[in-house]
């Protein structure tokens, strides 16, 4: 169970599936743009659902929000989701 210094305790996980991101909004984008992380420095698909096995079967974790940049972008999104809603229990 994750518990912060308030004594609240977290069920849910946010999960940036990458920096990348094809919209330019200027509330996260700086006219000089971004860097984007190499290859290398990202999670792989394996590794993310490990962690979020992990997260759910011992730290209590009932909901998991995969975010970005824009995770849609994530070539490996579609196996990510598959194997995270086949996870006993079930995060929402």
């Amino acid at each position: 169970m994750l518990i912060d210094t308030f004594d609240r305790v977290a069920t849910d996980l946010r999960v940036s599936l990458t920096d990348k991101c094809n919209l330019r909004c200027t509330y996260c984008m700086p006219e000089e743009g971004l860097q984007w992380l190499g290859k290398s420095e990202l999670l792989s698909d394996d590794e993310i659902v490990r962690l979020i096995r992990i997260a759910v079967t011992t730290l209590g974790i009932t909901e998991v929000r995969f975010t970005g940049g824009e995770p849609l972008l994530r070539p490996g999104l579609v196996s990510i989701v598959e194997q995270c809603a086949a996870l006993t229990p079930r995060p929402r």
